[in-house]
């Protein structure tokens, strides 16, 4: 008897599905439990409940449309969502920090003596 013969049906298990580049991104003790259960459409769908401290965090992504709920008390987890806020959140960082730039440089031409 060959060697092949004592091999067949001995395969490995299917990997876990890919997650998708932009879940590489996201940060968060909800975000990484949805991520973690591939809670990323409305078919994939979890039910959760989060912790006491987490309740507030999860109030705040469901008003914002990130945490997704489908009937039966269901979550899933927007990603296009999240980055979409995730983009405005650092465009307004980015006009805030240009305008304190400029203030500390006139402020900085103001003690010029040249």
């Amino acid at each position: 008897m060959t060697d092949r013969l004592r091999l067949t049906g001995l395969t490995p298990p299917p990997a876990p599905p890919r997650l998708p580049p932009g879940a590489l991104r996201v940060r968060g003790r909800i975000a990484e439990a949805m991520l973690a259960a591939h809670a990323l459409s409305p078919e994939d769908a979890i039910d959760f409940t989060p912790d006491p401290r987490d309740a507030t965090a999860f109030a705040k992504l469901c008003d914002a449309g990130i945490v997704r709920a489908v009937p039966g008390g269901q979550f899933w987890f927007d990603l296009v969502a999240y980055h979409l806020r995730e983009q405005a959140r650092s465009r307004d960082a980015v006009i805030w920090s240009l305008g304190v730039s400029v203030m500390i440089a006139a402020a900085a031409l103001l003690f010029y003596r040249g």
